[in-house]
């Protein structure tokens, strides 16, 4: 029998609404899933991890099996040209990642050390001091960070960037990022020992999300995408079913 006629405009309105509903809810469970495993292959890379450092000579490769290692470094670091990573919370409060570089003994190559968190300023335009004495020749330890995908903005890296140094970016992209220094920069990032000197905030473990955490918000938005089929069924397709039999 033909549809009722009293299914009209709203009545499609609402199954629209629905599907495009149960759409929305599958596909943030599933991309919390997807950050899930991402987070459990960071989990448990963290803890094949040896308690040593291993020294190592650069280019590194393979880079992404070195992703979370144990690394020593010698070099010596540039100050008077740093990255402030933007838009970075801790504890409610907006603040950056300092982005130091660091030239690579016997490498000719350079690494962006990232020394933890610090606070922004009252203001935009009040950038913290992150200025330090160069020094000498360093050896440091840290963690190697490499990105798992391409970051993704709404905008460009240079937005709210400053023409002086230190520079205020948005993400890191290491290949615009060697042309601003004008050297050749290595494609991961140096996390910094939390008993390394010369750094910030470093609880780079309690930043992130557990993959337990994104499991659980998986499920819920799974729950929810079942709790809008089971009621689009009672309210709307069952009803039609009955009508369109009478």
């Amino acid at each position: 029998m033909p549809l009722s006629k009293r299914y009209t405009g709203r009545f499609w309105l609402v199954q629209l609404s629905a599907i495009g509903m149960i759409a929305l809810f599958v596909t943030l469970g599933t991309w919390q899933l997807s950050r899930g495993d991402v987070k459990s292959d960071i989990e448990q890379a963290i803890n094949n991890q040896e308690e040593e450092f291993i020294p190592v000579s650069l280019p590194l490769n393979d880079i992404e099996s070195w992703r979370y290692k144990k690394i020593k470094l010698t070099g010596r670091y540039q100050a008077e040209k740093q990255f402030l990573l933007d838009n970075k919370v801790r504890d409610g409060r907006t603040g950056y990642n300092v982005l130091t570089p660091l030239f690579v003994k016997g490498s000719n190559t350079w690494v962006l050390i990232d020394r933890g968190w610090i606070a922004q300023g009252v203001t935009r335009s009040d950038l913290p001091k992150i200025e330090f004495e160069e020094g000498n020749q360093v050896t440091i330890t840290g963690r190697v960070y490499v990105p798992y995908d391409e970051t993704y903005s709404l905008g460009g890296i240079a937005d709210g960037e400053d023409s002086h140094w230190p520079r205020r970016i948005q993400f890191v992209d290491y290949s615009q990022l060697a042309t601003r220094l004008g050297e050749t920069l290595q494609p991961f990032t140096l996390r910094l020992d939390a008993q390394e000197p010369n750094g910030y905030r470093r609880d780079w473990a309690e930043n992130n999300l557990s993959s337990e955490k994104h499991y659980g918000y998986a499920f819920q938005w799974y729950a929810m995408a079942f709790a809008v089929v089971v009621l689009w069924w009672l309210y709307s397709i069952r009803p039609m079913v009955r009508d369109n039999e009478n």
